[in-house]
């Protein structure tokens, strides 16, 4: 299910020229943006990635004029992120699609059974944890 969820964000987006994972970056950017700075660890963090896979995700990004890594004055090995107007336009419409897919998703559930669903995927996410 988690691939057939990808392939139709992918869909959706693809006339933006983003995929599912640099849409997933540029909300996490822009939530994170909203309360402080980010870098490349928090990413690698959130999204249990490697530096190396982060990192290249990251340069294709700001090669296509989605984010703007700045150095800070304290630590010049630190590169803030930042989303670029372009990237906040294309979130804007990239989370109308993300809504419509979602939308598909829940088709005929009930809120009872959704709620039931999250709990257990919840329970499934902790004993990963472990």
């Amino acid at each position: 299910m988690a691939r057939q969820t990808k392939r139709k964000i992918d869909e959706a987006v693809s006339s933006y020229h983003v995929t599912a994972v640099q849409c997933d970056f540029i909300g996490f950017i822009a939530k994170k943006n909203k309360k402080g700075r980010v870098y490349a660890k928090d990413i690698e963090r959130r999204f249990n990635m490697r530096r190396a896979t982060v990192a290249e995700i990251l340069s294709l990004m700001e090669k296509n004029g989605l984010i703007e890594r700045k150095s800070r004055s304290e630590d010049a090995r630190l590169k803030e992120i930042l989303l670029t107007d372009k990237s906040l336009e294309i979130k804007k419409n990239i989370d109308k699609e993300i809504k419509k897919v979602e939308k598909t998703l829940r088709k005929g559930l009930t809120e009872e059974e959704l709620k039931n669903f999250k709990n257990i995927l919840d329970k499934m996410s902790k004993n990963l944890e472990e």
